[in-house]
């Protein structure tokens, strides 16, 4: 064990490791890329780390560089939950503390997954509409500002926190809350990291308004720091939108309160083949009018593939092979309601259009849809559908036109892909199909990367429309960004983090070839996940 490892071991009360085996087991995320830390961290409390972060921060004042990155489930896929340093795992950190039913509030240590956290709040009638793989880590979630399924307003899970305890890059502890005017003074006076985080937050948005106000017309761009267009509203002042999505750049998450909400009754799915672009376009104009939720499309190749590995959905059997599947659902508190919304679909859609609504005969259908997916991503063998570009947002108006695009470049390449996204965010998952093995195919992928990438910026979308853009889009993000909002951008993290400790690498310049090198040569990762 090395001497880093032996004495903080000596000083907080979880465990650091430095045995290579934990190293290997902590050194990829769902992401691409492989970087082996040097120690790896499980605090048992706020404490720890504190003393974490407080020790790599005195390194780093003696310029000695111990870079700090923090990792929930590891379910990153852009490579933000690895580094080269110090990992802090809050694995740990995993308790549910307390569950307010009457004020619907739940408070939260950042290690606890999602799927914990929905089974706890469900015995009480309550949810966290927030996307997201159960596994997740409601940690991990806030770092990429995970979207919010609730109706048809695009929501993310900020909207949701009431308070978050933050460990700043000093090792100290904050709060964060709305502040009006006095509170915001108060905090303003404050001669410790945090009141000089305030003080330049403001002298941002004071000096700056104007590159602010071109970042808040990219409503649906998670890249950056794109948070600092909410900091200020009205009267209030709060910096927690510039944590939720930061990637644990700018402060490490400990726990939080949660506002959830009451569980509707169980959904009532339907689903839409559409032969076409065009034909999708038109169905879901008549789905947002009617304010069905919860809409997703699949490519219908996933499923007629999926169909060698044995499973089989009854519900696109007249869909050809590049045509779309739309699967969506009416939640309505009121039966009556929902059976208003079928009565107005009916009518709506076209003659040629075939509506299948879930009942006891074909509900098994509907469940296969998540399982044809799942056969077709982890079933292609030398080759992987890769998570290279999960999320992307594309205006309404523009989509068919994405996809016309997206079907004569793959034409083009030879390509297989998987394509599957949510039409209630207007974000889209494409899965090319690569094998990472060889020089060749991490060429093609990167060729195909790039005109992906030019793609959705044609078609005025964002790659980052469903999460950062961590390690690996960093490459191909930044020079889309103008200079005044990347200037925004570094002073940022600069005054969260002068020693740059946390998560560095992130949301900065970026050199490709430094990303590349730390490229992995398979994607031997488990069960290849949806989310």
């Amino acid at each position: 064990m090395n001497r880093i490892a032996i004495y903080l071991n000596q000083h907080i009360d979880g465990v650091v490791y430095s045995a290579p085996n934990v190293l290997e087991r902590y050194s990829t995320d769902r992401s691409l890329l492989k970087f082996h830390p040097r120690i790896v961290a499980v605090p048992a409390n706020t404490r720890d780390v504190r003393r974490l972060v407080r020790f790599s921060n005195q390194l780093a004042a003696k310029k000695i560089s111990l870079p700090i990155t923090v990792r929930g489930a590891g379910y990153s896929k852009t490579g933000s939950s690895i580094g080269n340093g110090l990992i802090i795992s809050t694995e740990r950190l995993n308790h549910i503390q307390e569950i307010d039913v009457r004020q619907r509030l739940i408070r939260v240590q950042a290690g606890v997954t999602l799927g914990e956290l929905k089974k706890s709040l469900g015995v009480h009638g309550l949810d966290l509409p927030v996307s997201g793989d159960p596994h997740e880590t409601i940690g991990g979630l806030i770092a990429k500002n995970a979207s919010a399924s609730v109706n048809t307003e695009p929501k993310t899970i900020t909207d949701f926190i009431e308070e978050a305890e933050i460990v700043l890059s000093d090792g100290s502890l904050i709060q964060t809350g709305n502040y009006g005017r006095w509170g915001l003074k108060k905090k303003l006076e404050q001669k410790d990291l945090e009141g000089e985080i305030y003080r330049q937050i403001k002298e941002i948005l004071d000096k700056k308004s104007e590159t602010v106000a071109k970042i808040a017309l990219t409503t649906q761009n998670r890249s950056g720091y794109a948070g600092i267009k909410s900091v200020r509203e009205r009267h209030n002042f709060n910096i927690l939108p510039l944590i939720c999505g930061s990637e644990g750049t700018l402060g490490i998450i400990t726990e939080v309160i949660l506002r959830v909400e009451p569980v509707f009754e169980s959904p009532d799915w339907f689903a839409i083949p559409c032969s076409d672009g065009k034909d999708f376009m038109r169905v879901c104009k008549i789905l947002k009018k009617i304010k069905f939720t919860d809409i997703e499309v699949y490519d219908a190749s996933i499923f007629n593939q999926a169909s060698s590995t044995g499973k089989a959905c009854g519900l696109y059997r007249k869909v050809p092979d590049d045509g779309l599947l739309i699967v969506a659902n009416a939640k309505d508190d009121a039966r009556r309601d929902r059976r208003r919304k079928f009565r107005k679909l009916r009518k709506a859609l076209s003659g040629k259009d075939r509506l299948v609504i879930e009942d006891i005969k074909n509900t098994r259908d509907f469940i296969a849809v998540n399982e044809n997916l799942l056969a077709f991503l982890n079933d292609a063998n030398p080759n992987y559908f890769l998570p290279l570009v999960d999320g992307a947002y594309i205006p309404e108006e523009r989509q068919a036109e994405f996809f016309q695009g997206l079907r004569l470049m793959t034409e083009k390449l030879k390509l297989k892909l998987a394509i599957y996204g949510s039409v209630d965010f207007n974000t889209f998952t494409v899965r090319p199909s690569f094998s990472p093995a060889t020089s060749e195919g991490r060429k093609a992928l990167i060729d195909f990367l790039r005109k992906y990438l030019k793609l959705v910026q044609h078609c005025d979308g964002y790659p980052c429309g469903d999460a950062p853009e961590g390690r690996f889009l960093a490459m191909f993000t930044r020079p889309s960004e103008d200079t005044d909002t990347l200037a925004i951008y570094g002073k940022i993290k600069g005054v969260f983090d002068p020693y740059d400790i946390l998560n560095p690498g992130l949301k900065q310049e970026v050199e490709p070839r430094n990303v590349l090198r730390h490229f992995r040569t398979d994607y031997n990762n488990g069960i290849s996940v949806i989310k």
